[in-house]
């Protein structure tokens, strides 16, 4: 982080809160992306299981798959909620920090991996709990 344009304590102050918020919103967003693939893995292992112990536990597996698509759901609006705010975020850090900004610009001109992370990853997990649930 550079020094603020003036240079004064408070405007410092101002910077590293900004920073540390910028950081903080980045690790919380894998923290959130972590929690909810173990949550699912599990998901998927219960169902595995259910369906391993017979025909007869058939609902019991379809109630995993439909809590499955709405965690999916829940999934998906949590990471967009976190996305844009992550991005309002980023954009003031980068208004304010001319490193951030041209460490942005070092990035491939495609796909940023964010969006992938956030709602490629739900989707799939959705298309899979949705053929799950018509599989059974």
């Amino acid at each position: 982080m550079g020094e603020s344009a003036d240079g004064t304590h408070e405007d410092q102050a101002a910077d590293n809160r900004l920073w540390q918020h910028c950081l903080h919103e980045d690790n919380v967003r894998y923290q959130q992306g972590n929690l909810f693939l173990v949550a699912q893995s599990l998901l998927a292992v219960a169902y595995g299981t259910i369906l391993t112990a017979g025909d007869t536990n058939l609902p019991s597996a379809r109630v995993i798959a439909a809590f499955g698509i709405a965690f999916t759901l829940t999934w998906l609006y949590v990471g967009h909620r976190h996305f844009r705010y992550f991005r309002a975020i980023q954009r003031l850090a980068t208004a304010r920090f001319a490193e951030y900004a041209e460490t942005l610009t070092c990035r491939p001109p495609c796909w940023s991996s964010l969006p992938l992370i956030v709602y490629a990853l739900p989707s799939f997990a959705a298309l899979m709990w949705l053929i799950l649930l018509v599989i059974t």
